[in-house]
C-alpha cells in the first residue's frame, strides 16, 4: 500500500505514527478546497481527533457523524473525508464513494500496511468462524509457524498467554492488531471475518492469500435479483490466484464458489463430510461420536489418519476439515495437522466442556447466529440418551431469537430456562432469585445420561457484556453452573456452604 512518507513518533500504544497522503491511499477520490490531504491519524468520532488527523463522516451507532465537523476541525483535524459535500469550516474535503471503505484504507496505511508483509487467512461464514480460525492457528503453530489470531475472542500473539480484547468492527483497532502481530514476528495471521466486518468493509485495501468460508446462510429469503450475501464481499479481498477453501456440503458456499469462478478465480479447495467423486481435497468419516467426544478419520486421496477430539458435535468436524485443508495447502504434514487439531480439541465458549465432577455432560456455547444454535442443539440431541436441558442468558437469547426463543429450542430440549443477565449480582431482584431457584432444581436432577447446554458468555468477564471497569468480575451463567457442580461434587464444600 503506497503513501507512507514519514515517521513522526510512537503513539501511546507504542506503534509508529506515519503520515499518508489520501491521494495515494484512496482510489477515485475527489478533493474540494485542496489537491491532497496529508494525514497522521484517522477518526470517525470528533472527540478523538487531534492535530494532523482527518475526520471521516460515516454512519455509526452514535449517529451520522456530520454533527461533529466543527469540533473535529477545532481539535486540529486537517481534512474531512465524506461521501457528500459537508460544511468543512475551512478544512479541505475528500469526497469518496464509501466512507467505511475509505476509513479502513486510511487506517491500514497509517499502521504501515502490515498485512502486506504477512500471509493473511480470512475465515468467514454464518457459523463456525471462531472454531475454524483457532483450529487453523493450532495447526500452523504445531508446524512451527509464527502465527497470530484476530477473532472475537481477541488478538493473540504467538508468545502471549492469552488473547487481548479487540473491537473487530473498528478498522483502526484491527490495523493496530495486525501491526502488533507483525512486530511480534508473525509470518501468518488468521482473521475471523464477521458479517459486521464485511458490512463495514473493515479489511478494505487488504489482500488475503487464503479465504475460508464455513457456510453461507442468507438472513432472510432471497428474491431474484436481490443483493448477494455479505460473504460475497470476502472475494473482493482475496487475490485472484488465492486459495478459496469451502465446505462443499453447504449450498450457500457452492454458490459463492460459482461467483468466484465467474470472476476468473483459481480452482477452489473443497472439503466435506463425505467423498464426492474426487472433487474433495479432504473429507471425514465418523468412527465414534458420543457426548464424551468423538473420533473421525481425516482422509484425502492418498492419506488417512484418525483424529480424536473432545468436542462431540458434527459441526466441529466441518470446521476441522477446513482448518486441515489450509494446513495441507501450506505444506504441513498430515501428522502435524492431526496433532494441531487434537491439541486444540475445543475452543473457549464454543461447545466447551464444563467438567466439575458432575454426573451428566455440561457444555457452554456462545453461538453467533440462529443457524449455529440449531446445528449445536440438533447434534447434541442425537447424542443425548437422557434429558437435554438448555440454560440461556436473556441477552443472548434475545439476539438469537428476539420473539420466540423457547419455541425455537423446544424442538430439541426437554426443558429450557432463560435467566436474567447478572444472575450472580450482589443485590438480586426477585426475578433473579426465582430464576436461580429454578436453575438449582434443574441441576439437582441432572443424571449421567443427561446433557446441559449453557448459552452465554464464558468464564472470562472481559469476553462479553457484563465485565466492568470497577475491578470486580461480573460473572455470568457459566460461572454459576460450574460453581454449582463443583460444590455438589465436594461434600465438604457443600456442608460448608
Amino acid at each position: 500500500m503506497a503513501g507512507n512518507e514519514g515517521i513522526d513518533a510512537r503513539r501511546d500504544d507504542g506503534f509508529v505514527r506515519r503520515m499518508v497522503r489520501l491521494n495515494d491511499v484512496l482510489p477515485r477520490c475527489r478533493f474540494v478546497g485542496g489537491r491532497d490531504i496529508p494525514a497522521r491519524g484517522c477518526h470517525d468520532r470528533a472527540g478523538d481527533c487531534g492535530p494532523g488527523d482527518v475526520y471521516v463522516v460515516r454512519t455509526t451507532a452514535d449517529g451520522e457523524g456530520g454533527e461533529g465537523l466543527a469540533e473535529a476541525v477545532a481539535r486540529g483535524a486537517v481534512g474531512i473525508v465524506s461521501e457528500r459535500m459537508v460544511p468543512a469550516y475551512g478544512a479541505p474535503v475528500c469526497l469518496v464513494a464509501n466512507a467505511d471503505e475509505a476509513m479502513a484504507r486510511i487506517c491500514h496505511a497509517l499502521a504501515g500496511a502490515p498485512a502486506d508483509a504477512m500471509h493473511l487467512i480470512a475465515v468467514a461464514g454464518s457459523a463456525g468462524k471462531t472454531t475454524t480460525a483457532w483450529l487453523t492457528a493450532g495447526i500452523l503453530a504445531e508446524a512451527g509457524v509464527r502465527v497470530g489470531v484476530i477473532s472475537d475472542l481477541g488478538c493473540l500473539e504467538p508468545d502471549a498467554a492469552g488473547p487481548s480484547p479487540v473491537r473487530l468492527t473498528d478498522p483502526s483497532a484491527v490495523a493496530g492488531c495486525l501491526a502488533r502481530l507483525h512486530e511480534a514476528g508473525c509470518t501468518h495471521v488468521v482473521v475471523e471475518v464477521s458479517a459486521a466486518m464485511l458490512a463495514r468493509r473493515v479489511l478494505a485495501g487488504i489482500r488475503c492469500a487464503t479465504a475460508v468460508v464455513t457456510n453461507v446462510v442468507p438472513p432472510r429469503p432471497r428474491r431474484r435479483g436481490a443483493a448477494p450475501p455479505l460473504e460475497a464481499r470476502l472475494l473482493d479481498i482475496l487475490v485472484p490466484d488465492g486459495d478459496l477453501v469451502v465446505c462443499h456440503d453447504d449450498a450457500g458456499a457452492r454458490r459463492l464458489v460459482a461467483r468466484w469462478l465467474a470472476r476468473g478465480g483459481a480452482a477452489p479447495i473443497r472439503v466435506g463430510l463425505r467423498g464426492d467423486g474426487g472433487r474433495l481435497a479432504l473429507w471425514a468419516s465418523p468412527v465414534e461420536r458420543q457426548l464424551g467426544g468423538q473420533t473421525f478419520l481425516l482422509q484425502s486421496a492418498d492419506e488417512v489418519a484418525p483424529v480424536a477430539v473432545a468436542t462431540p458435535v458434527q459441526a466441529f468436524v466441518c470446521d476441522a476439515l477446513l482448518a486441515a485443508a489450509v494446513g495441507r495447502r501450506l505444506g504441513i504434514a498430515l501428522s502435524d495437522v492431526v496433532r494441531g487439531l487434537e491439541s486444540i480439541g475445543s475452543v473457549a465458549g464454543r461447545v466447551e466442556r464444563i467438567d466439575r465432577g458432575q454426573d451428566g455432560h455440561v457444555f457452554i456455547d456462545q453461538p453467533s447466529s440462529r443457524h449455529a444454535l440449531v446445528a449445536t442443539l440438533a447434534s447434541l440431541r442425537r447424542l443425548t440418551a437422557g434429558r437435554l436441558v438448555v440454560l440461556a442468558e436473556r441477552g443472548l437469547a434475545r439476539r438469537l431469537a428476539p420473539r420466540r426463543f423457547r419455541a425455537l429450542v423446544a424442538r430439541w430440549s426437554d426443558e429450557t430456562v432463560v435467566v436474567p443477565d447478572g444472575i450472580l449480582a450482589d443485590d438480586p431482584s426477585p426475578s433473579v432469585i426465582a430464576a436461580y431457584a429454578r436453575v438449582d432444581r434443574l441441576l439437582a436432577g441432572i443424571r449421567r445420561r443427561d446433557c446441559v447446554v449453557v448459552l452465554g458468555r464464558g468464564f472470562d468477564p472481559g469476553r462479553g457484556p457484563g465485565g466492568g471497569d470497577d475491578g470486580e468480575p461480573h460473572l455470568g451463567l457459566a460461572s454459576l453452573v460450574a460453581g454449582w457442580f463443583a460444590l455438589a461434587a465436594d461434600p465438604t464444600a457443600r456442608r460448608a456452604a
